[in-house]
């Protein structure tokens, strides 16, 4: 009977010690100052790019490098330290895109999603309605041209930190394909960007033209580290070891203690 009772008490406390156990946290979708983003570059500029909107300088960047953005404040845009290649600037994500080509120079309406957007039905119609004019066919317009937008099912890789490797995810998506109409010199703007309607982050971005130099530029989500898990609560390392020690500590002195009545 003793020897029963032994067991049972060590399990529970096996079971106890158990409950405070780190938990494994998902993937967090809400983007919030404290969240960090990271892109993989799949193509990087062959030339230097000069980040003049957000007064980065000259940006050097390499293939399968990755892109972070370290978010500090979100307003009408979101705002943060952005790093790609060798350079790290605090700026906002409209900033960036400018600089990086991710959007479309109109004359008279200009779009930037940006890397991230508001996925809202109403920000959702403004920012295709927005779109479509940037692009539109109008006299002065430079980058007149095709622009197309759908809603699709998109399947991407992301990285997962807790088994440390790759795996798909599938969310539906606003994907956006511009084509700018053949310049008289150069080869024409051709993006591609594609936003998660889920978390309103930039998935996947492909732009390129020539104005005498070539610019191609490829990037891919590859990960989002939430500010805190949402999935759990936060329990410091500290009450995890202590809670630990404590019921192994425990489980000795019973079995010491039953073993010296046992002995008497």
């Amino acid at each position: 009977m003793k020897k029963k009772s032994t067991f049972v008490l060590l399990v529970s406390l096996f079971i106890l010690t158990l409950s405070i156990s780190p938990q494994s946290v998902g993937l967090s979708t809400v983007i919030e100052g404290g969240s960090e983003i990271s892109w993989r570059v799949g193509v990087a500029p062959r030339n230097i790019t000069n980040m003049y909107y957000s007064e980065g300088g000259n940006m050097l960047a390499a293939n399968g490098s990755l892109m972070t953005c370290s978010i500090s404040g979100i307003s009408e845009d979101v705002e943060g330290v952005y790093s790609i290649g060798n350079v790290s600037v605090t700026a906002n994500d409209t900033e960036i895109a400018r600089d990086l080509v991710l959007g479309v120079w109109g004359s008279t309406t200009e779009w930037w999603p940006g890397f991230f957007i508001e996925t809202g039905n109403n920000s959702i119609e403004s920012l295709n309605a927005t779109a479509y004019a940037a692009a539109e066919r109008v006299s002065g317009n430079y980058l007149n041209g095709t622009m197309n937008s759908r809603f699709e099912n998109y399947t991407f890789t992301m990285w997962n930190r807790t088994t440390e490797d790759y795996h798909l995810v599938t969310e539906e998506c606003i994907i956006f394909d511009y084509e700018q109409d053949p310049p008289i010199f150069g080869n024409p703007q051709i993006t591609h960007l594609v936003y998660s309607l889920n978390s309103g982050v930039l998935v996947q971005a492909n732009t390129s033209y020539s104005f005498g130099v070539p610019y191609n530029l490829v990037v891919y989500l590859s990960d989002i580290i939430p500010a805190m898990p949402y999935d759990h609560p936060v329990i410091p390392q500290i009450i995890i070891l202590s809670g630990l020690a404590g019921g192994t500590i425990l489980g000795v002195g019973v079995v010491i203690y039953i073993w010296s009545r046992r002995r008497k």
